[in-house]
């Protein structure tokens, strides 16, 4: 089984709004909604590669990076280290996505369907908000 870790970014607008990025139908987990995000890379800290994924998928910048857990999950071909990021995203004019995209309040993101692995993450995400 293949292992990756994964760093994800929860970016947060000044009005506290959440931005989700819908997976293309080809990806893993395809169609569902989730934060952006990808693989660390060979020699990468994971805060560096979260810095990476969100301006490469987003074309943001952020600012109060803070590391919010990791959690580990297990689909049938694949195993996932997962370390989720929370940021600040002030200028959001700039943001530039190829995937559908909302900025979501975090009191509804129950609303968006979203991998099973993600579910831990919520968790851990709504026990943190008010670390903004």
């Amino acid at each position: 089984m293949r292992t990756h870790t994964i760093a994800l970014i929860a970016p947060f607008d000044k009005q506290g709004k959440l931005l989700l990025l819908k997976r293309d139908a080809n990806q893993h987990c395809g169609e569902l909604w989730s934060f952006p995000g990808g693989k660390v890379e060979a020699g990468e800290t994971p805060k560096k590669a979260a810095i990476r994924e969100l301006m490469e998928e987003t074309g943001l910048n952020a600012s109060n990076w803070k590391l919010l857990g990791m959690h580990d999950f297990a689909y049938p071909d694949r195993k996932l280290n997962f370390l989720l990021f929370r940021c600040l995203c002030e200028d959001t004019e700039k943001l530039l996505c190829e995937s559908a995209h909302v900025w979501a309040d975090a009191a509804r993101l129950h609303e968006y369907p979203m991998p099973e692995a993600n579910a831990e993450l919520l968790n851990m995400l709504s026990h943190k908000l008010t670390e903004l």
